[in-house]
Parts: C-alpha cells; structure tokens; sequence
C-alpha cells in the first residue's frame, strides 16, 4: 500500500488542475476488502493510564490501560494481519497533558513518526497555540523515514501565513488518495470549524469552511478522477459523523474523532458505550457507510474491516481493542494464581479486550520522556511575591494570608479557567478542587499538579441566568449539609454575589453581578451566559446539581484542556502571580448563622 496522489491545487483549481493529476487512472471494479487502524484524540497522553477499574471475569478489577507503546505495538500486529493495512489518526494529538506543556509537541510528534500514520486530520485543539506553532508540529511529523499526509479540507489558511508561507496547500492537503491492492482509495480530511474558530486560537485571517459543502465538493472532484472509493477522515464528532454521512453521496467510510465516543460492547467490562462498532448508516445514494471512533487518550485501537464489492460498501465489521496491561488488582491486592489466570482467560475471549505489551522501544523512548518530565517539572513558570491561600469561608486566617475574607487562591484558579477558556462569561470552581496552598516565591509545574492533582478538563456550560443562581444556591446548601462536604462551596472569576446563611433554602444568593467589558453589571436571569467550570462539577458533583442537568440536556461542550494545563498555561503568560483586589472575589460578603 501506497499514497499515489498528494494534491497541492487551489480551491479554485481543483476541479480542472487537479483532476488532469489522476486522468490516467481508471478505478478498478473488482472487490476489495480494506482494513483501517485508526485512533483519535490522544491529547499527548502517551503514558498509560494506571488502575482503570474494568467488570473483569464479573469482578471488578483495576489495570493499567493504554499508552502509546501499546498503540504502536497493536497497529504493528494489525499490519502483520493485514499487510495493506491503513493507519489513520483523527485529530487532537497535542494538548492535555504534561507531556505537551513541557515538550510543546515535540514528544507527540517522535511518537507518531515511529507508528507513521498514512494521514492525520487536523484537529480543533491543533490550533490552541496558533498557526505558527501547528506549522512547527506539522513539519516535525515528517522526517526520512515518515511522510505523513497531514490533512483539512475544510481549513484555508491565508498564503503568506504560516501554514501556507508560499502557496495553498503548502504544509497539509485537503486529501490523500492511498492505493491499496490495486484500488486507489480516497481519504478526505475534515475539521470541526466553528468550535475551532471559537475555542482555539486560528489567525483571523485562516478560514474554517462549512464541512458539508467542503465534503460534497471534495467527493465530487473525486468522482471526476474516477475513484469511488471514499473515506472521510473526520474531527467533527460521532453525532456530526452521521448527519454528515447520511447527507453526502458516494461517502464509504468515515473514521472520526473530536466527541471521545466510546463505540462498540462495552457494557460487558462496566463502561457505557455511545454506540455499535461499527455504527451503520446509508447515504444520499441509499449505500452503507460505515462509521468509527476509538475514544480517547491512546487508550483504543479501532479495528475496521470494509469489504468493498466494486466501489459500494457491502458490509463492514470490526472491533475495538481497549488495551490492557497484564497487572491486576482487586481491593488492593495483585491477583496471582487461579485468580490471575481467569481474569487472562476472559480477556482472550473479549470482543472489546486486549492484552498488549508495549513496544519495547517506545517503551524506552517514554521513559527518557518521563525522566526528563521529572527534571522539567521543576522549572519555574512563575514568580508568587505573597503567599496565596485557599480558603473556604468563616475559616480562620492566618496572618501569612493577607487580610482578605475570602480565599485568593480559588480566585485566580477560576481566572485561569476565564483566562484560558477565552469564550467564557463566568468561572466556577468548587472549594474542594483547589488543594494545597502556594507559598511565596517561584512556582514549579510540580507544584500546579500538586494544587490541581485531578484529571479534570475544562467545560462550557450554557446557561441562563437563573440557573446561575439556581446552582450558586445548590453548591451553598451542600457545603453546609450534615454528612455532605464544604468543599462543595462556590467559588468563580467575572462573578460576584453576597450569602446569607440565616435565610432558607434557594433564598441564600443575592446581589449577583458579572463583570463585562471591565464593569460589573447585574446577573440578568434570564440572559444567556457561557460558564466554564472543571469536568467534575460540570456532571452535578459535589452538590452542584443544576450543572448536572444543563449537561444532561446537552448544552455543554467539553474542551478538553486539561485544567492544570490551563493553570500553568495562565502563570506562564502572568508571569507574576498577585494576590487579587477584594472586590473580584465571588463571595463580596456573607452573613453566618
């Protein structure tokens, strides 16, 4: 298997230009039967994932899952199975992990040289740091041994910009076409565009395309050079996946990314699948289309089987492979003997299962990663010239902490959620999430994971604003329920509002303000407002119950951003980190009973 045609035209030669490049092929009509590796979203989570608790054998049982190493050496036993063997990765390789705010990409990129994908999308989360930075990733995918095709229909930027300093389609290409037993096979690369123009950080002057009509036109232009065999590799959600394949003609195959769907029968091991592997639909033409995802955080290799009769898919059929290491635990205990044996022998007879070593070499290449990461983890990012306390209120201030009521630590955590998330309104973040002080002087990335040890991402969350109130209130009634727990008490940034504790239930919460354009203004209830919040909170933890039904009804969008990363990410650019003015402190004033 072979890529046999990059294209480099322009958009407004694609239909002639373009099409003369392929004029001397002519689509084969015989069956073919194509196999896709694929995964999505890793997020440069390249270690694995310690004590994952999977229904193993009927018992619950904890395993380290994923990991890089483990991706490569699963995709390098697929090719063995099937030699023509189409590795593809959907988008979102960088950003969310301490392996990208230290290496910048870097490690994401040598990782993906050595598994050499035979195309990546570009994902939204590509552009957090600016075209400049995602041309830098780009270039360091490519090297002698690896030439990824690095793919975006739908993204224009500007020539004489960085991701295209000379020409259209410089440094990515709207598709690839791969020949394959013979066949040549087409594979269309897509990025979600609004949510990249708005949570991310593209020039002004880089266009998001629509993806419907950037997809029609593709396939149409395909179908002019004769190649019916389509697949369409997508950041664009599972739910979009569908929509888009059941509105488009010719579309065969459409491996996606950007929604972290978990796909296949995973009921069976404890987890909550959002549909089959693969999910079937049929397009424009009343065709199937098969459609993929592999979830998140190198944790899933997809396994796709397509068998083609001419240039129409007569069926497909496949699986996940959730990778699993060979070391378990239950209540604390490794299980050996008899024990370990049946948890191996469940394991071999999974659909969703794998147990999979990891390549020896990559395995080593992490570690060098992780050894440097030790070394790294204590650069300063900071300077804190006072310290900075956490403080739940009516706590006891130390003298160390300045003379503020309220706790200016929790303040600037939920300025680096505003800060970071650049599109929200608000910032709440929950008392317990902030945990541990931060003593004058210089700040380490060690000490932010020590402050934000979860793996929490940051949420939006549209919201009215009643329901802001209504939640501030149902935090402040947890916070002080016997058997509940304080650390559910509010805290936020562009927000503040006074408590009184004597009053009932609901009616605590009043003189609610946001600060818009500089000014603080009132909390209109029924206006519109973007929060952004931690992942926790955000499904109804910890007493904060209207979060977790304004996500249940689906309006909410998860980032991503590893909320620790967005701290650091703040320091850095702050570069001093100053005890707030009281008067931005969420809790202005509150009367105890």
């Amino acid at each position: 298997m072979r890529p046999v045609i990059l294209l480099g035209c322009s958009w407004l030669l694609a239909l002639s230009g373009c099409s003369q490049l392929a004029s001397d092929h002519t689509e084969e009509t015989a069956d073919l039967t194509l196999a896709i590796a694929h995964i999505n979203d890793h997020h440069s989570n390249l270690a694995a994932k310690q004590q994952i608790s999977l229904r193993i054998a009927g018992e619950f049982t904890d395993v380290e899952v994923g990991g890089f190493p483990r991706v490569a050496s699963k995709i390098a036993g697929l090719q063995q199975r099937h030699p023509d063997l189409l590795k593809l990765h959907a988008g979102d390789a960088i950003t969310g992990d301490l392996y990208y705010s230290l290496f910048q990409g870097d490690a994401d990129a040598h990782f993906m040289r050595e598994v050499c994908f035979d195309a990546f999308t570009i994902g939204n989360h590509e552009f957090d740091d600016g075209d400049a930075h995602l041309a830098e990733f780009i270039r360091n995918l490519q090297d002698e041994q690896c030439q990824t095709p690095v793919l975006s229909a739908n993204v224009r930027p500007e020539v004489g910009t960085p991701l295209a300093p000379n020409r259209d389609w410089e440094l990515f290409q709207p598709y690839v076409i791969h020949e394959v037993s013979g066949h040549q096979v087409a594979i269309i690369g897509l990025t979600i565009a609004q949510k990249t123009r708005q949570s991310s950080q593209p020039l002004p002057s880089t266009s998001f395309l629509d993806e419907l009509e950037t997809a029609r036109y593709y396939i149409d232009t395909l179908q002019q050079q004769g190649i019916g065999k389509i697949v369409l590799l997508t950041h664009y959600g599972y739910v979009n996946d569908i929509l888009l394949a059941q509105r488009l003609p010719e579309v065969d195959v459409v491996v996606g990314g950007d929604s972290h769907s978990l796909l296949g029968d995973f009921a069976q091991v404890g987890l909550t699948a959002d549909g089959d592997y693969p999910t079937m639909v049929t397009n424009l033409d009343g065709d199937p289309v098969c459609i993929v995802q592999g979830k998140d955080y190198a944790q899933v290799v997809g396994e796709l089987i397509v068998h083609f009769r001419g240039d129409r898919v007569d069926r497909c059929e496949g699986r996940p492979h959730l990778l699993v290491g060979d070391n378990f635990n239950r209540n604390g205990e490794l299980l050996t003997g008899s024990e370990r044996a049946e948890v191996l022998r469940y394991i071999a007879q999974s659909d969703v299962l794998s147990l999979v070593k990891p390549e020896p070499g990559l395995q080593q290449l992490l570690e060098g990663y992780s050894t440097r990461i030790d070394e790294l983890s204590a650069q300063r990012i900071a300077y804190i010239p006072e310290r900075l306390c956490r403080m739940d209120p009516g706590e006891a201030r130390e003298d160390s902490c300045g003379q503020a009521k309220q706790s200016d630590l929790h303040y600037l955590v939920s300025r680096a959620f505003l800060s970071q998330s650049r599109h929200a309104d608000i910032a709440l973040q929950n008392a317990g999430g902030v945990r541990t002080d931060l003593p004058a002087g210089e700040l380490s990335i060690a000490q932010v994971y020590q402050l934000l040890p979860f793996s929490n991402t940051l949420i939006h969350l549209q919201m009215q604003g009643h329901e802001i109130k209504q939640v501030l209130e149902d935090a402040i009634e947890y916070s002080i329920t016997p058997g509940a727990s304080t650390g559910g008490y509010p805290h936020g940034a562009g927000i503040r509002f006074a408590v009184d504790m004597t009053q009932p239930v609901n009616q605590r919460v009043s003189e609610l303000e946001v600060q818009r354009n500089g000014t603080w203004q009132p909390l209109l209830m029924e206006e519109s407002y973007i929060v952004v919040t931690n992942s926790f909170i955000a499904s109804g933890q910890d007493g904060w119950t209207t979060f977790g039904k304004v996500m249940a009804s689906d309006r909410y969008q998860d980032t991503y951003i590893n909320y620790a990363q967005a701290f650091i990410d703040f320091a850095r650019e702050q570069k001093v980190l100053n005890r707030p003015d009281p008067s931005f402190h969420s809790t202005q004033r509150i009367i105890q009973p």
